[in-house]
């Protein structure tokens, strides 16, 4: 335990510079809410405070625009998604398993999420973080299971004896669109009345959770995609729904656009095509029509494994689970109404794998279509606990042909199964199930040479036409009292791979980071969010993150942004003319970028501004958490933010003055050497 028997810290401020020159690379421009989320209910409480708003895509920008270029104003024809939610989601609607890792399916209940947390991220507050993401956001501290906290796995799991309040809404540009899951003639069931019962949705308020993913258009015609759970549906007063998470396209995009599931692959297997799940994670327009890309159900997880279902205990209904009823709903399934009806059959698990639909001018959604099948064994055959899992993650066009990344399934060592990044190529095929090849992404391979576990999984998150591949890699062991997750970079051309690392900015990648690149454009410029602090997060506190971007390659014409920089992106919003107005926000989550220079991010907002233009400003009021795009100003250069500097004095001396003097020579001297050169970047 630290004293100030030795040493103690204290704050320096040092002097701040001013450069009048100065004006901010971006604008932030908040998504006004234009939904009617606050009006909705949720439970019998208040959402006007509670209701946080995020971004997750940016519409596409036609080929030679550039904002650092031309004056694109406020880019009110580039249309964010995303969605609103109430409290934290209890489970990842764009994921096929919980927190990239869970192919044995047991992260489940309170006790599961808090052992996750103690092994694979290492709070001391686990117990805390757990109780918020089972319990919900505000969760009482004094009464945990008193239905106060918004949002949570709890709820989920409780809603077959209490019903259940949506608490994630699909936005576009701030409007709340529908889904195919709203409507009870959408669901794949003979008599719906009888199997399913009557759909709890009313005027104020839903009950299906559901998030945009992200927005096309071709043939003149928009489309809009995205994960969305079942709705509820009440039937001899029980609450149940028919499947977890289903991917939908939506043909328009007003809010009673016609939506349309995209189902899980046609099988033998009744379980699969009644309660499987589907994602749709990303679309790409190819050979007239739209190309969607995601993962699915194909076969039943092994149900005879009662970990796989939560402990009752938690769930505080007064019901408890039979593990051999759980057993038996792959065969239940043949009686859908039988299935609907069983408590257990609503933890229902599966494998997945990586998936395909198209969608052809006439509005016309195929089959889910197999990318490349996995040639493993459903269940590991050592285990018999984990299951196969694969995703498609990210899709792009290059040299004429879909290319497609994600993670899938590899059987290590004859051992175990671990999740890993792969890439798979059409191979100039077309489209063609089946027809593409697979394979693992070089030097991300869960073992080093010696045998030795490194990472707990990998997974590629984003591509872009140039051939450029996002992932990020998990490490097993603490690497400076973090279980880092640490970016990578892929190049198709080449077949290289290579890591994110402090040999690019040691202030922004330093050893034993935790970041996730979410999107890369064709000027590879690469957009995310990572730590900001150095902090233990092992035995120690969870750190705070911000968002960044780093210009992997080439400089863009009229930017500030230097080849081969990283930045944090609140330090590209600071001085100039927009000062005041961006100091209102803090950038938390950068989630896409277009080729114009957009990016769609979520942001924490002060609504007075914060306390004053550095990093560490305070908000004296309430923050909000909405979603904002930030929009590349002409002639924009780079103004870092102050920081508060933290420096230590040993007992019985102190930083002299001669000390303070070389330590603010250094500040200034860093920030006058990034200035020069953003300020020859941008007279080039």
């Amino acid at each position: 335990m630290q004293t100030n028997l030795f040493y103690k810290l204290f704050l320096t401020t040092l002097g701040t510079y001013t450069f009048s020159a100065y004006a901010a690379v971006y604008q932030v421009v908040e998504i006004t809410d234009n939904s009617d989320v606050t009006s909705l209910a949720y439970y019998n409480k208040s959402t006007t405070d509670v209701v946080e708003f995020y971004s997750q895509a940016i519409e596409a920008s036609e080929d030679g625009i550039s904002c650092f270029s031309s004056d694109c104003g406020e880019a009110d024809n580039y249309t964010v998604v995303g969605e609103s939610r109430f409290g934290s989601d209890g489970d990842n609607y764009r994921d096929a398993m919980r927190y990239l890792m869970d192919n044995s399916q047991y992260i489940n209940d309170l006790s599961s999420l808090e052992s996750y947390c103690s092994s694979y991220i290492g709070f001391n507050t686990c117990d805390s973080w757990a109780n918020q993401q089972y319990y919900g956001t505000g969760y009482n501290t004094y009464d945990v299971t008193d239905g106060s906290g918004y949002g949570g796995l709890q709820r989920v799991q409780a809603a077959w004896d209490n019903g259940y309040y949506a608490n994630t809404f699909p936005l576009l540009d701030g409007i709340r669109v529908n889904t195919f899951a709203n409507d009870a003639n959408s669901y794949s069931v003979d008599d719906i009345e009888q199997t399913l019962g009557a759909i709890e949705n009313n005027s104020w308020y839903l009950s299906a959770n559901a998030v945009v993913n992200g927005l096309t258009s071709f043939n003149g015609t928009d489309y809009v995609f995205g994960n969305t759970s079942s709705s509820f549906f009440v039937k001899d007063s029980r609450f149940a729904r028919q499947f977890t998470k289903r991917g939908f396209v939506n043909i328009g995009t007003e809010i009673d656009s016609s939506s349309y599931e995209l189902p899980p692959p046609e099988t033998s297997e009744a379980l699969v095509t009644l309660m499987g799940q589907t994602l749709a994670s990303d679309a790409v327009e190819y050979n007239e029509q739209l190309l969607i890309v995601g993962s699915a159900s194909y076969s039943p997880s092994s149900l005879d494994d009662s970990d796989k279902l939560p402990n009752s205990d938690y769930i505080n209904i007064g019901t408890n689970f039979s593990s051999s009823t759980f057993a038996d709903c792959a065969e239940t399934a043949d009686d859908a109404e039988t299935l609907l009806n069983t408590w257990e059959c609503q933890f229902s698990t599966f494998a997945n794998d990586a998936y395909y639909w198209t969608v052809d001018s006439n509005g016309t959604v195929s089959n889910a279509l197999s990318i490349s099948a996995s040639e493993l064994d459903v269940l590991d055959p050592d285990n018999n606990d984990r299951s196969v899992q694969a995703e498609a993650k990210a899709v792009a066009i290059i040299d004429g042909n879909p290319v497609i990344v994600g993670y899938s399934t590899e059987y290590e060592d004859d051992d175990y199964y671990a999740i890993r990044a792969v890439l798979f190529d059409s191979n100039n095929s077309g489209l063609t199930e089946n027809g593409w090849t697979m394979s693992f992404i070089p030097d991300t391979d869960v073992e080093d040479n010696d045998g030795n576990r490194q990472y707990t999984y990998s997974v590629a998150t984003a591509i872009n036409s140039n051939g450029l591949v996002l992932g990020v890699a998990k490490y097993s062991n603490a690497v400076d009292r973090s279980y880092a997750e640490s970016i990578f970079i892929y190049d198709y051309y080449t077949s290289q791979t290579t890591f994110v690392d402090s040999s690019i900015d040691a202030d922004i990648f330093f050893s034993g980071y935790n970041a996730f690149p979410s999107a890369i454009n064709n000027n590879d410029q690469l957009v995310g969010w990572i730590d900001s602090e150095t902090v233990n997060q092992v035995e120690g506190r969870e750190r705070r993150q911000r968002a960044f971007t780093y210009l992997v390659n080439d400089v863009i014409a009229d930017s500030p942004l230097t080849a081969g920089g990283a930045w944090m992106l609140d330090d590209l919003t600071n001085g100039g003319d927009y000062s005041d107005a961006n100091n209102q926000f803090r950038i938390a989550r950068a989630t896409d970028i277009n080729d114009a220079g957009i990016i769609s991010a979520t942001a924490f907002k002060c609504e007075n501004g914060y306390s004053d233009y550095s990093s560490e400003a305070t908000c004296e009021e309430d923050e909000r958490v909405v979603a904002v795009k930030l929009v590349p100003i002409v002639g924009g250069t780079i103004d870092e933010r102050d920081e508060v500097t933290e420096t230590i004095t040993r007992s019985g001396a102190s930083l002299n003055g001669l000390a303070l003097f070389i330590l603010s020579l250094i500040s200034l001297r860093k920030r006058m050497a990034r200035a020069h050169s953003a300020l020859s970047v941008s007279s080039d």
